[in-house]
C-alpha cells in the first residue's frame, strides 16, 4: 500500500523528492508559533482560525488561504487509506508545533498502526539526498508515551494563559527530545519585564544600535542567532511592522506594512508585483528611533507603552493580561 508523508513544507518535500523517498507528500505549511489556534479536537476548527489570521496579517486572500487548508487538513483525513503514515519534523519551535499539533489529531483518531515519526536535529529542507537516505534509517513508530506528550503540550499551548505552558516546557521530555527547547523560544517572544520587548524584538534593535541596516540584513543576522531556526522571513516582518508602526514608533524607515503589500506568493524573478513590493520591503533601510534606543537600555516599556496585543496559542498578551517572561530567570510573569 502507498505511504503518506507528512513534513514542514515545500523546501523539505523537494529534498524528500530528490532523495527518492517513496510516499504520498504533503507539506503541513503553518506558522503556528504567531496568531491564535483554538484548543479543541476539531481540526477544521483550528484551520479556520489559521486562515482568518493569515489572511489579515499577510493581506492574502480568505478563501484561498481557506482553501489550502481544507485541501491539506483533506489529505490527512484519508490517512487510513495508506498503508504508513510517516511524519518527518525537525528540532526547531516551527517544527515542534506543527508535530504536536498532527500528534494530537492523531490522538483522537481510532486508527494509528503504521505511524511513523522521523525526528531530525537539522533542516531537511537543505539536506543532501544522503543525509536524508540516512535520516530515513532512524524512523520509528510512534509511542503511546510520544503520543501523550504531544497532547500534554498542544493542550498547554492552546490553553487561554500559558502557566501550564511554562511549566511544561521547564521539564525535560525523552520522548520528545527537542520540544521542551522549542516552547521555551516561545515564552521567550513574551514581552520582557522593563522593556516589553520579545527576544526577537530585542535582538533587531541591537542589530541597529550601531547605524541603519537593510531589513534583509538584520534578518540575516537575527535569524542565525537561534541555535535552531525557526522564524522564517514573512513572520520576521511582522515583527517588523508590530516595531515600525506603533504609537510611538521603535524603529523607522519601513516603506509599508506587510499586509498592504500585493499577495506575497511569487516565483523568484517573476517580475511581478507581489515580488515587487517584496524585494521593496526586504531592501528598506531601517534605524533606531529615540524609542528604540529607550528601550534597549530598559527605560521605555514597549508592550505597556504601545499597548501591544498578539495571540500565542491560545492566550492573548494585551493591555489587562500581560504576560511577560523573565529571560534571564526564565520565568513566566503572570499580569499585575
Amino acid at each position: 500500500m502507498p505511504k503518506l508523508i507528512v513534513t514542514n513544507g515545500d523546501a523539505a518535500v523537494e529534498r524528500l523528492k530528490a532523495a527518492h523517498i517513496a510516499g504520498h507528500l504533503l507539506p503541513w505549511q503553518d506558522m503556528l508559533h504567531d496568531g491564535p489556534v483554538p484548543a479543541g479536537e476539531v481540526l477544521d476548527n483550528v484551520s479556520d482560525a489559521r486562515a482568518d489570521f493569515l489572511s489579515a496579517a499577510l493581506g492574502l486572500p480568505l478563501d484561498s488561504v481557506r482553501a489550502d487548508f481544507a485541501h491539506r487538513d483533506a489529505q490527512l483525513d484519508v490517512h487510513s487509506a495508506y498503508g504508513e503514515v510517516e511524519l518527518w519534523f525537525e528540532h526547531d519551535l516551527y517544527d515542534q508545533l506543527q508535530l504536536i499539533q498532527l500528534l494530537h489529531y492523531f490522538s483522537h483518531e481510532p486508527e494509528r498502526m503504521g505511524l511513523h515519526l522521523v525526528q531530525a536535529d537539522h533542516y531537511i529542507g537543505v539536506m543532501e539526498a544522503g543525509q536524508i537516505q540516512d535520516l530515513e534509517h532512524h524512523r520509528a513508530p510512534v509511542t503511546a508515551v510520544q503520543i501523550e506528550t504531544a497532547r500534554e503540550a498542544w493542550d498547554a499551548f492552546t490553553a487561554p494563559t500559558p502557566t501550564t505552558l511554562a511549566a511544561f516546557a521547564m521539564q525535560q521530555h525523552e520522548a520528545l527530545p527537542f520540544l521542551a527547547p522549542a516552547l521555551r523560544r516561545l515564552l521567550a517572544e513574551l514581552p520582557a519585564p522593563r522593556s516589553g520587548l520579545s527576544l526577537t524584538e530585542q535582538r533587531i534593535l541591537e542589530h541597529l544600535a550601531d547605524g541603519p541596516r537593510k531589513v534583509a540584513h538584520v534578518f540575516a543576522a537575527v535569524h542565525s542567532m537561534d541555535e535552531a531556526q525557526f522564524l522564517a522571513d514573512l513572520p520576521f516582518f511582522l515583527r517588523l511592522d508590530g516595531l515600525a508602526f506603533a504609537h510611538e514608533p521603535l524603529i523607522a524607515g519601513l516603506p509599508f506594512q506587510t499586509n498592504e503589500c500585493s499577495a506575497l506568493a511569487f516565483s523568484p524573478g517573476d517580475g511581478s508585483p507581489a515580488e515587487r513590493t517584496y524585494r521593496a520591503y526586504a531592501a528598506a533601510e531601517i534605524r533606531l528611533t529615540k524609542a528604540g534606543v529607550a528601550a534597549l537600555k530598559g527605560h521605555f516599556d514597549h508592550a505597556c507603552e504601545n499597548t501591544v496585543e498578539r495571540a500565542m496559542g491560545g492566550f492573548q498578551v494585551m493591555p489587562g493580561a500581560m504576560w511577560r517572561y523573565d529571560r534571564a530567570r526564565g520565568e513566566l510573569m503572570a499580569p499585575n
